[in-house]
């Protein structure tokens, strides 16, 4: 189960939060630019890690409801994150972005431009280091370089603009401005989201499961790439989808095959729509293909285990990771320690491993080998890259749920619903379907190891 049944109503994104970001430049000691950026927090909800330019949001003393807030805010946040003063009439406007909702924290932020103050530095210790832990000059080509060697992660939304700032050196200000707010829009209206060069992925509305209400269709290769999971029935999201094809084709890169990581209607709902507007195969696991609609006249291909995929700059080794469904297929990037994971984790919930169709042994044991595989990141089908350590923090919450389901077993049968709604009392507003075919789940897997017994339809009790 991965699909939101009719009876589950869909989740919406989040409300963007209004935000600003100021790009602050200097010129070196040849004349070269120089952009202030900042290393944000390991510990930070949004991004950890990452290499951005400073901001954030519109707060009260902004006066939010006056012209020229987003001026007052990055100066504050500015003053606040490193101690450099710029007034607010140096700050120029550069266009605007809206955060896709693959992140569970979304923002409407506006890009302002300024040049630093005569001589000035970025402090050695950042002032705020719960926020920003370190703060460098550096050059917009310089940084973009070190993303695409896999040195430092920065932001989507920073490459795009990098690649702007790396050619319109030299400019006057005002100019910059206007090239990157139309680089902005154009991000906009047409996304090129890349978390690693070479994996550029678009969330598209899908019948998913709440919290989440997209699933991500990632895109992964060289000069030839795949299509990862066209999870939407919608034609306006289709040709949003064509619409980011199209503009990879103006790189020279063409689309080689759709892949399935498995069966579920939020991974394949546009499958058939995809490929024969493509003219592509699809590619599954034979469980995949045996059990999805619509591929009838399609040029189906089976995949499986230890198959690797040369896309002429990038390749892709198929894994064979069951359990959440029997055909659930990974990628893993050779040259990034990436894997892309499909519904084996999520960054907005848990997986729902389904009693009937699902395997809680198959889904642990897949889980395992993606934790001993010492991943960088995680590509889920819901929400942003995880770290590879999520993995094992997912692993460590179902001995702890398991722990829950096996304590509430005693002599006196039981009815699933009763030790689901136990166990599941930390939440609450979670679909009691779903937390009882988990908890099913969880206790099929404790009668193979003998620690629970079924003594009557749907009563269990723990076995001595």
């Amino acid at each position: 189960m991965s699909e939101r049944p009719l009876a589950i109503a869909p989740a919406e994104p989040p409300e963007p939060r209004k935000s600003g970001v100021g790009m602050l430049f200097r010129k070196d000691a040849v004349g070269r630019w120089e952009l202030l950026v900042g290393q944000r927090s390991r510990r930070s909800r949004f991004l950890p890690g990452h290499w951005a330019c400073l901001g954030g949001s519109l707060e009260a003393q902004d006066a939010p409801e006056m012209p020229g807030a987003y001026g007052r805010c990055v100066a504050r946040e500015l003053a606040e994150e490193t101690g450099i003063v710029v007034p607010v009439a140096q700050w120029l406007p550069a266009g605007f972005l809206v955060t896709p909702p693959f992140f569970p924290l979304r923002f409407y932020t506006e890009f302002l431009v300024a040049w630093a103050p005569p001589g000035c530095e970025a402090p050695a210790e950042a002032p705020q280091p719960q926020e920003i832990e370190v703060l460098r000059f550096v050059r917009p080509a310089e940084l973009l370089e070190r993303w695409e060697r896999g040195e430092i992660d920065v932001p989507p939304i920073l490459p795009p603009q990098l690649r702007v700032l790396a050619a319109a050196e030299g400019e006057p200000l005002e100019e910059l401005a206007r090239r990157l707010g139309a680089a902005n829009l154009q991000q906009e209206a047409c996304h090129r989201i890349e978390f690693i060069p070479g994996v550029w992925m678009l969330p598209l509305a899908s019948r998913t499961l709440p919290p989440a209400s997209h699933t991500n269709v990632w895109m992964p290769g060289g000069t030839r790439y795949l299509i990862v999971d066209p999870g939407t029935p919608e034609p306006r999201e289709i040709e949003r989808l064509l619409a980011v094809i199209r503009r990879r084709q103006e790189d020279g890169q063409r689309p080689e095959a759709i892949f399935l990581t498995h069966h579920h209607d939020d991974h394949v709902a546009g499958v058939e729509l995809l490929a024969s507007r493509l003219s592509l195969p699809v590619l599954a696991h034979a469980e995949t293909l045996s059990r999805t609609p619509g591929l009838n006249g399609l040029d189906s291909r089976e995949i499986g285990e230890g198959e690797q995929l040369d896309l002429d700059g990038m390749t892709l080794e198929v894994w064979h990771t069951p359990g959440h469904a029997p055909g659930h297929l990974a990628l893993r990037i050779l040259e990034r320690a990436g894997l892309l994971v499909g519904d084996l984790l999520s960054a907005f919930s848990t997986i729902v491993i389904d009693s009937e169709e699902g395997s809680m042994e198959a889904y642990l044991a897949s889980l395992r080998r993606v934790d001993e595989g010492a991943f960088r990141l995680l590509f889920p089908a819901h929400g942003p890259p995880l770290p590879g350590s999520a993995a094992a923090r997912m692993l460590r919450h179902r001995r702890t749920r398991e722990r829950q389901v096996l304590d509430l077993l005693s002599e006196l049968p039981q009815p699933v619903a009763a030790i689901a709604s136990a166990a599941y009392a930390d939440t609450p507003r979670a679909p009691e379907p779903l937390i009882e075919t988990q908890t099913l789940s969880i206790l099929l897997e404790l009668e193979r190891r003998a620690l629970a017994a079924r003594v009557a339809e749907g009563h269990w009790v723990c076995r001595p």
